[in-house]
């Protein structure tokens, strides 16, 4: 078997081979990788909520220190800090002694568990007083106690008649009965208010400071329905004066001076901003009330946070420790108050889940797909049905009513869907790939297949035609021999010529065939060698002429019946064209190229040999005029064994040797065969062979140069 036929069947099985292992392989581990690169898309998306997570704990550590920073510099007026989660900041004051800390700079002593950030309402002695309890719990002075009771309850009830004649504009009943009540401590707080209110209405306006003097001295630590004094007073003495007081008035309640919670400090400064919008101000005046009105806002602000944290102060006071923690707010659910304990009490912060998720930010790393960001949600709950919940982690033990969820729009592709749709593309081309060569292998393997049972009929077709070929000319040399033997002839010279020539044309023919099988089986084991000389490829041609007319008329007095005309054209560029060549191979190859002319060209059809060059090649074509090959037959001929279906049909005889001994000699002299034919005019069979350089040729005769076996 060739080496080359050899590696045909050794790359067949290995593309049936290669390609099945391929794939089963790839089935085997698919399964493994997807679940591996699934899992690693998941922990990759865990791992970036964790760390956003970790990011809104860093800035929430950061937000308290703030906190703890302001109050050690005894920054308590509700200022806006640096961190963004430390914007609506408090501090809830546990209780210090005057000389300790921030509040001993400030020599006062606060009760326990005080709101002191945002401000609260300050401890305030109610109008009315209860009546002395130790005067009625002593039985000796119960006389005394029934006594003042029925004395109060006397003046309380002259209260209503004094207002009612306020109302009715009597100015002076008003006057009278209001400065009656005015000595006594339960009905004088009022009083006094009263008969300031009918001195500025009635034209005593001078006389009104006085009053207004005297309540805030008798009561200033008292309050009416939660509203101090102090700032009563100072609201009424604004009122008497012209617009710039009422400004100033105004700014004076905005500085935090007057101590009071911003939920009074907003109605007394937007009761006063009123009485402002009926004077006529100036230029700076209107721009003093536009701050007016900015800080009113932010007083508002201050208010809502104070009143929301009402409820929450004892039970943060009770919880708090020094690490962190955090719980959401009584009144607002959705706001979270998060604090710890420090030396000065306990200071934390408020802040939502918008706030939060600002905090944690978008980093490089979080893009773990387009449009992926952070969402702060109560724990167990869903994002919003247009998103998709891509990982999350609660915020720790510290928050655990909230969770951080990775989420991207539901628009937006998923990333796990993107994983196992790269994953199946690169499966899939890995796949395809395997499957081509599979299927090449196949191919390869079936035709393979097809050629070898078709090689093994063309055997067996080769044994009967070569036994055929073989036992005719053996039986035309025996006859004619016995013939002789036997004394036929009767001693005509004539018959004994053509005895003897037939016996001689048919030795030449069985030596041709037995020297192709000779050959073949040398091409075959790969031990065919070649000897090539420099030769006119003129000569070549007139000698495998020559040798052809021999074969065929070995007596050219009596000339075969039905025989081809011969003729032998040599063009101009030819006629000096030398090649190097193995003279006996290439007019071998000749005479089979003429031989099958012979056959299949037609008896009386002429046949031509062609002689042509160019600068690179020799070439000599051998011509019929027979029914000519198909298109589809004509790069099959060259095949061993094989043979056209017109050559059984038209009974012509032959082994399906030569073409392909023409082939595998002249490609041998680095030559090629060429065969251009049209069905209905004929065949032309053309050897071409490397044309000798001139400088070469100048040379002296080369010595014989073996050639490499096929």
């Amino acid at each position: 078997m060739p080496a080359s036929r050899a590696w045909i069947y050794v790359l067949s099985v290995a593309a049936l081979l290669v390609p099945a292992g391929g794939i089963a392989y790839l089935g085997a581990v698919s399964y493994r990788d997807d679940r591996g690169a699934i899992a690693t898309q998941i922990e990759r998306q865990r791992a970036v909520a964790t760390g956003i997570a970790t990011r809104i704990d860093r800035a929430i550590v950061e937000a308290l220190d703030a906190v703890e920073r302001a109050i050690a510099v005894d920054s308590t007026a509700g200022t806006t800090l640096g961190p963004p989660l430390a914007r609506h900041w408090f501090w809830i004051d546990g209780g210090t002694t005057a000389g300790s800390g921030a509040e001993g700079r400030r020599g006062s002593i606060d009760r326990d568990d005080q709101l002191r950030v945002p401000r609260a309402a300050p401890p305030a002695m109610e109008l009315g007083g209860a009546l002395d309890r130790a005067t009625c719990r002593d039985t000796s002075r119960l006389e005394q106690c029934v006594r003042e009771l029925s004395t109060r309850q006397s003046r309380l009830a002259k209260l209503p008649v004094a207002r009612r004649a306020e109302a009715a504009g009597a100015w002076a009943d008003a006057k009278r009965q209001y400065t009656a009540l005015a000595a006594a401590d339960d009905t004088g707080p009022e009083a006094l208010l009263g008969l300031a209110r009918v001195l500025a209405r009635s034209g005593e306006a001078p006389r009104v400071a006085g009053v207004l003097d005297e309540l805030e001295r008798r009561f200033g630590d008292h309050a009416f329905d939660g509203v101090p004094v102090r700032i009563v007073v100072a609201t009424l003495r604004a009122e008497t004066a012209g617009p710039s007081e009422l400004l100033a008035a105004a700014e004076h309640a905005l500085s935090g001076k007057l101590t009071t919670d911003p939920i009074t400090q907003v109605g007394v400064v937007t009761h006063l901003r009123t009485r402002l919008e009926l004077a006529s101000l100036t230029a700076e005046q209107r721009r003093r009330v536009s701050e007016v009105d900015e800080r009113i806002v932010e007083l508002r602000t201050e208010a809502r946070a104070a009143a929301g944290l009402a409820d929450d102060v004892p039970a943060i006071a009770t919880a708090a420790t020094a690490e962190w923690s955090g719980r959401p707010a009584a009144r607002e659910p959705a706001r979270t108050l998060i604090y710890r304990r420090v030396p000065a009490g306990v200071v934390g912060i408020a802040v939502d889940a918008p706030m939060l998720e600002a905090a944690a930010g978008l980093e490089p790393g979080d893009a773990v797909t387009a449009h992926a960001r952070p969402l702060v949600l109560p724990s167990g709950s869903s994002p919003a049905p247009g998103l998709r919940k891509l990982a999350e982690v609660p915020l720790g033990t510290a928050l655990p009513h909230l969770q951080v969820a990775l989420v991207n729009p539901l628009r937006d592709p998923d990333p796990l869907d993107e994983v196992i749709r790269a994953r199946s593309r690169r499966h899939v081309m890995y796949t395809s790939a395997l499957a081509l060569a599979l299927a090449l292998g196949l191919l390869a393997t079936i035709r393979g297949a097809v050629r070898a049972r078709e090689l093994a009929r063309l055997k067996s077709d080769f044994v009967s035609t070569v036994s055929h070929e073989l036992k005719t000319p053996l039986t035309s040399i025996r006859m004619f021999a016995e013939m002789l033997e036997q004394g036929v002839a009767k001693g005509d010279s004539a018959k004994m010529a053509r005895y003897h020539g037939v016996i001689v044309q048919e030795s030449q023919r069985l030596g041709l065939l037995i020297a192709n099988l000779l050959d073949y089986a040398q091409i075959e084991r790969g031990t065919r060698r070649y000897t090539a000389t420099r030769h006119l490829v003129a000569q070549l041609a007139k000698h495998a002429l020559s040798t052809f007319e021999l074969l065929r008329d070995p007596d050219p007095a009596s000339p075969t019946p039905g025989r081809n005309p011969l003729s032998l054209e040599v063009s101009p560029s030819a006629v000096d064209a030398h090649v190097d060549a193995d003279r006996d191979v290439v007019v071998q190859a000749l005479l089979n190229l003429l031989a099958n002319a012979a056959k299949y060209g037609g008896p009386d059809k002429p046949i031509e040999l062609l002689v042509g060059a160019d600068d690179s090649m020799a070439w000599i074509s051998v011509r019929d005029h027979g029914p000519g090959i198909p298109a589809a037959e004509q790069a099959r001929i060259f095949r061993e064994f094989y043979r056209a279906p017109e050559a059984y049909r038209s009974n012509v005889e032959g082994t399906g040797l030569g073409l392909a001994l023409v082939k595998r000699h002249i490609e041998a002299l680095d030559g090629r065969v060429e065969v251009e034919s049209i069905v209905g005019e004929g065949a032309t069979f053309t050897v071409k062979l490397p044309r000798l350089a001139n400088e070469v040729i100048a040379d002296a005769d080369a010595a014989p140069v073996p050639r490499g076996a096929t």
